[in-house]
């Protein structure tokens, strides 16, 4: 009886020591796996007032000015400067108009004082043509031999030159500078103030038959008359 009870009573104590150990074991190892995991940073601390911030410099780029280029229009008649402020009209240049309206001033700023000449000689597109103030010269055949042309205007205020009908003068009337080839009508007065009729001036005039000459057959006589106007000398003549 008494061996019996020492066998159960180690049996007790062989069973609690091993609970015993395996506590322990299991305790030191909780405590080993927590301090092999990383340490927790805390992101929401804020930075020590002595830290500075480095940020690349931000350069803004120079911005450079462009000077806004000077063009000449693309429908534009030549010019030439004088270099005095004002130029002239050497040429059609890029023009296609119908109607070609010389400027007062040019693209380039020059006052328009001189038609060169034959400047628009010879060209088919031109219908009409206006002449501003500014023009006091007008080169020699500078509107001939434009077999299209129909009219010619000069503006009130040009004192060098005027338009009569749509015929173009020199302002006091005396010279008779050119008759569009194409302008209506049938006739024309010519008045005996006209001395001179400059070359070209009826060239190749489409219905031009008849002539009225305001003087005598005499005064009609003593007209210059500049060359290669058949169209006049063809026509027929009313005088008185």
């Amino acid at each position: 009886m008494t061996q019996t009870f020492l066998i159960i009573l180690a049996i007790v104590f062989a069973i609690a020591l091993a609970l015993t150990i395996a506590m322990i074991s299991l305790s030191y190892m909780r405590v080993e796996s927590e301090d092999t995991r990383p340490p927790v940073t805390d992101t929401t601390r804020p930075l020590p007032q002595s830290t500075t911030l480095w940020l690349p410099e931000v350069t803004t780029p120079e911005v450079t000015t462009v000077p806004e280029e000077i063009t000449m229009p693309s429908n534009s008649l030549s010019f030439a400067s004088a270099g005095d402020g004002t130029c002239t009209v050497v040429g059609i240049g890029s023009c296609t108009d119908a109607c070609v309206v010389i400027p007062a001033y040019s693209p380039a700023g020059d006052k328009v004082t001189t038609v060169a000449a034959r400047a628009l000689y010879g060209q088919k597109q031109i219908n009409a043509i206006q002449i501003p103030a500014t023009v006091e010269h007008i080169g020699a055949l500078a509107f001939a031999n434009c077999p299209n042309l129909v009219y010619i205007s000069v503006s009130d205020q040009n004192e060098e030159y005027c338009d009569i009908d749509g015929i173009l003068y020199t302002s006091d009337g005396r010279e008779l500078l050119l008759y569009p080839p194409m302008r209506a009508g049938a006739s024309v007065t010519i008045s005996l103030v006209t001395t001179e009729i400059a070359e070209m001036a009826f060239y190749n005039c489409a219905y031009l038959s008849h002539v009225y000459y305001t003087g005598t057959p005499e005064q009609w006589e003593r007209i210059s008359i500049g060359a290669k106007n058949y169209s006049l000398t063809a026509a027929a003549k009313t005088f008185g």
